[in-house]
Formats: structure tokens, C-alpha cells, sequence
């Protein structure tokens, strides 16, 4: 944890002698030219109407959009680099992981002093606002937004006898049980037993059980749910219903082979359906998002917000070109193509509302849970990775049968009090 803080200090300072060597922010009359970095313009499956949208801004406002990017692994890093040379950076791509980094350094604009808090609240949902609010600035801005919540297989279920899926923790465990009936060697739940996505598959179990690794101050929770929560983590492994060494990869693929019923997921689900030789309009008869189940009927389904986010940054000197430009990026006309062409879910009050988008029964489940969404509980934390790897190997011990559920969070809040 110190060295964390140490390092975070170190670029702080470097950002902001980066900063105070900046002239203050300028328009100049007549077109700018303003750099847009990310990864996804990068990539095969983007590149095509990434080029698109710079292309339709420039027309449409005189403008230049420079593109600078790199894989989605190196985008945090090449960001601390391009920031802490002063070289130009004007606007960003980020995924909630990447704008926690880069929000730590202080260089990004306050979007409320920008847009303006009126123009924000009234053309993005509040839930999505939030992600990209920290200590009341609001320095992400919603561009594309969805949950990471359970999806099923439909005909795996219908087999097993279910037309619907589970609506309440006893029914789940019910549904697994004919799943696990059918003797087809199919795995009934693909939640992540390995790797970091164990700690975020865990995550909302624990809030559906009514605890949490920490609580709003920062302190260690987990309370009486949470040795309810790995408990029944213990049981659904003892019947069958789990398997260990299990991660979020190894679950697309399971799923997408047809040989796992459940498992944890954003709207990425679809693309790995797709590729496994399912035709787009039939995916939803394989690979459909449902609420979590709950612990009683009438509880709030827990999930996980998912998203990518617009930054502007502060020593920017184009920032209104910036901002102009993220609009035409959010707009109903981009942000729906974007939509048709890649999936990405729009994310203003005006697009969401949009008869392709409130069609599309692939999407409507994620969307559905989006609205009461929360943030990973080590988002805005820096030694977040420190604190996954903890609940992991905690987790993977007792589910080994090496330490009993009590142990097991017991050895957690002890570990995790002393970062």
C-alpha cells in the first residue's frame, strides 16, 4: 500500500510540473486540430467506424481529429507517458479501470464546468454519471455504458425444464440441481474461481447477501452475509454446480460451446456466441442476459457497472473542441450506428429510448440492469490489484477445503485491515 502511494505521489508531482509549464487553456479563432486517443480504434472490429466518426466530425465542424493509439492493455500506461511528456492530449477513451489510473493524476477536466451540470444530467441517466464522478467532479463522461450481470443459455434451460430463468437464490439452486439431472456433463455455473475475475464475480454475490468487502469510509465490512456468501460458494462446489480453476475466458468459451448454463458477463457475450458460428439474430435462443437472482423476492438484482468513458483533459488548449467533439461522439446518430455496427450499447436518455435499442432483446437485459448498477468496490482504489489477489487466494483456499467459511473472512478482514 505505501509504495502504491509513493508512486502515485511521484506522478502527481510530475503532473503537475507538466501541468504549470502549460499555457492556460486558448481558442484560437478558426478550426483546431485536437488528439483523441484510445484502443479501440485500433482494433479489427472498430477500426473501420472509429475512422468514421473522425471523419464525420471533421466534415461536419471544420475541425481535425489527430488519432493516437495503442492496444487496450498499454492505453493507462501510454496516457501516463504522453501526459508526463506535455506532449498534446485533448481527449480520451477509457474503460472504468483506465480512468480510475488517469483520474488519480489530477489532469483531467471538470465535465461540470465544460458542459455544464444541466446539459449532463438531463441527457445521461444518473447511474452512468457517477462512474465518472469523483469527489463531485465529474470528470468521465458516459459514452458507452451496460452490466456485468448473468447470462444463460436458454435451450440448456428449457431442457432442464425452465422456460424462465431463476428468479430468487433458491430457485437458481433448484434450476442447477436439473441441470446438473440432465447428466449431460454440462457445468450448471461458470462464476471465476481463478484469476481477478473471482474477486469481481464475488462482489455482488456478497452484496445480494447483504455485505461487501469494505464499506463507504473505506473500513472493512464483511459482515454475517459474507461467511453466508462463501459458504454457499462451498456448497454449489460440493454439489457440482461450480468448478474451481474457472475464469471469465474460460467461461465465454464453455458458454459459448454450449457446455456451461450460467456465468457472469457484460454485452461482450454476444461477439463470443457469434464467433462460435451463431448467427447475430439467433443469439438470444443461446445467450441471453437475466437479473441476478436474489436472496428473497422483492430484493434489488445486484451487478456490476461495465463501460467506456470520454476524458478531457485539463491542459488541454482545445478543451471546447474537445467537448464539442465527445457530443457529436454521444449524439443519436453516431452513438446508434456505433450501436449497429459493434453492439456498444448507447448510453443517453434519447438513444437508450430508441425503438432499435428497446428492441433488441439481446440488450434489453443488460440494460435493465444497468439503471441500479454499482461500481467495483476497489474502483477508485490503487492498490485494487493488491486487494483481488487477496480475496482470491482466500477464497481458493477455503473452496480447497483448506480453511472453513468463518476462516476465510475472518483471514480476509485481517489481511485487508493491514494494507
Amino acid at each position: 500500500m505505501k509504495k502504491a502511494l509513493s508512486l502515485l505521489l511521484v506522478l502527481l508531482m510530475a503532473f503537475s510540473l507538466v501541468a504549470a509549464g502549460n499555457t492556460e487553456a486558448s481558442e484560437a479563432d478558426g478550426p483546431a486540430a485536437i488528439v483523441w486517443a484510445g484502443w479501440s480504434g485500433e482494433e479489427e472490429a472498430s477500426k473501420a467506424i472509429f475512422q468514421e466518426m473522425r471523419e464525420g466530425y471533421e466534415a461536419q465542424s471544420g475541425n481535425k481529429v489527430d488519432w493516437v493509439g495503442w492496444t487496450w492493455a498499454d492505453t493507462a500506461q501510454q496516457l501516463l507517458i504522453r501526459l508526463q511528456g506535455g506532449e498534446q492530449l485533448d481527449i480520451a477513451q477509457a474503460d472504468i479501470g483506465i480512468f480510475n489510473t488517469i483520474a488519480q493524476t489530477g489532469t483531467l477536466a471538470d465535465l461540470n464546468e465544460i458542459f455544464g451540470e444541466e446539459y449532463l444530467t438531463s441527457t445521461f441517466p444518473e447511474a452512468t454519471l457517477e462512474v465518472g464522478k469523483i469527489d463531485g467532479k465529474q470528470l468521465g463522461l458516459p459514452w458507452s455504458m451496460a452490466a456485468i450481470t448473468m447470462v444463460y443459455n436458454p435451450e440448456i434451460l428449457k431442457e432442464a425444464g425452465w422456460d424462465n430463468p431463476p428468479t430468487t437464490i433458491a430457485e437458481f439452486e433448484e434450476c442447477m440441481a436439473d441441470i446438473v439431472a440432465l447428466d449431460k456433463g454440462i457445468i450448471p455455473y461458470g462464476v471465476s474461481t481463478k484469476d481477478s475475475t473471482a474477486a469481481g464475480d464475488l462482489m455482488p454475490w456478497l452484496w445480494t447477501f447483504g455485505s461487501s468487502i469494505f464499506n463507504e469510509d473505506g473500513s472493512v465490512n464483511l459482515g454475517p452475509g459474507a461467511v453466508e456468501t462463501i459458504q454457499w460458494y462451498k456448497d454449489m462446489l460440493a454439489k457440482g454446480y461450480i468448478q474451481m480453476d474457472i475464469g471469465r475466458g474460460d467461461a465465454r468459451q464453455l458458454f459459448a460451446q454450449g457446455q456451461m448454463a450460467f456465468y457472469d458477463d457484460a454485452v461482450l457475450a454476444k461477439g463470443q456466441a457469434v464467433s462460435a458460428g451463431v448467427s447475430p439474430d439467433e443469439v438470444v435462443n443461446v445467450c441471453s442476459a437475466m437479473p441476478r437472482p436474489v436472496l428473497n423476492e422483492g430484493d434489488e438484482p445486484q451487478s456490476t457497472m461495465w463501460g467506456h468513458m470520454l476524458m478531457i483533459f485539463d491542459a488541454s488548449e482545445h478543451k471546447d473542441v474537445a467537448a464539442d467533439f465527445a457530443k457529436y461522439l454521444v449524439s443519436d446518430e453516431v452513438a446508434l450506428k456505433y450501436f449497429e455496427n459493434n453492439g456498444m450499447p448507447p448510453v443517453t436518455i434519447s438513444a437508450s429510448e430508441n425503438e432499435a435499442v428497446l428492441n433488441d432483446q439481446y440488450l434489453k437485459g443488460f440494460m435493465d440492469s444497468t439503471a441500479t448498477a454499482k461500481l467495483d468496490e476497489t474502483a477508485r482504489m490503487v492498490n485494487a490489484n493488491e486487494i483481488k489477489t487477496i480475496v482470491v487466494e482466500e477464497l481458493q483456499a477455503t473452496l480447497l477445503g483448506q480453511t472453513t467459511a468463518e476462516e476465510c473472512v475472518e483471514n480476509l478482514r485481517t489481511r485487508l485491515e493491514a494494507l
